[in-house]
């Protein structure tokens, strides 16, 4: 049977990089299927039957098979942007990636802001990743919260039963007081720097802000710029609940 699929998604399934790198990378002649350079990112090809080959550092490389998956779990410190590059200069969590991964194509499931610390999966898995990062699926992420001030019981129940922000409705969280200042706040959808925001409208600055699990994933252990792999246990965990 074949397995004909757009050539932007090719890339991406064979592991080489994102559909939205794949786009670019066409439409600039840097991709040959059999031979030719093809500038079309929505063309047809066959993945098990077509040649492929990507333009990199100025020599054309051969794409081979889908390679493993890998999946990383990463603890982001603060000071880093969650991209491959910045325009601005500043570090990016690829940085804290050990050889092999700092060159594989992996992304980021989801995004923590510059300021922002704690987990991070990144993976090569483009399915598995988007699934998990879907708002719609629900996967839980949990924070600790440090404001600069105690924020009133009102304001707090307005956030536990969903706070409406301009015509937007935003899911109730859970939000649990370690202190006066410090609060563990778990969000099932993951709008721009929610958190930030939520306590912003109550007046609050967050001091500092830390994803502490994504779903059933934690890792106490991990320290500010280290890595590991995921456990198969842990993906499948993951996966069971999307």
């Amino acid at each position: 049977m074949p397995d004909r699929t757009p050539l932007c998604r090719a890339l991406s399934k064979l592991g080489f990089c994102s559909r939205a790198q794949a786009e670019t990378l066409i439409r600039s002649r840097g991709v040959r299927v059999n031979g030719c350079v093809q500038i079309d990112p929505l063309a047809w090809v066959d993945l098990k039957t077509d040649r492929f080959e990507a333009k990199t550092r100025g020599a054309w490389q051969r794409l081979e098979s889908a390679p493993a998956r890998v999946y990383l779990l990463l603890n982001k410190p603060a000071g880093y942007v969650t991209t491959r590059s910045d325009e601005r200069g500043r570090k990016t969590v690829y940085d804290l990636l050990p050889d092999p991964w700092r060159e594989a194509w992996v992304f980021p499931v989801g995004r923590l802001d510059l300021e922002s610390e704690g987990l991070l999966i990144l993976t090569n898995d483009g399915a598995w990743g988007q699934q998990v990062a879907d708002p719609l699926e629900h996967v839980t992420k949990t924070y600790i919260a440090t404001l600069d001030r105690k924020p009133r019981d009102e304001e707090l129940a307005r956030m536990r039963e969903g706070l409406l922000v301009g015509n937007e409705k935003w899911r109730p969280a859970r939000i649990i007081a370690l202190g006066p200042r410090c609060f563990e706040v778990t969000l099932t959808e993951g709008r721009n720097r929610q958190i930030r925001r939520m306590f912003w409208a109550a007046r609050c600055r967050v001091k500092r802000l830390v994803r502490v699990a994504i779903g059933t994933i934690t890792d106490a252990a991990l320290g500010p710029g280290e890595v590991r792999e995921l456990q198969k246990e842990e993906v499948q965990q993951l996966r069971n609940n999307l």
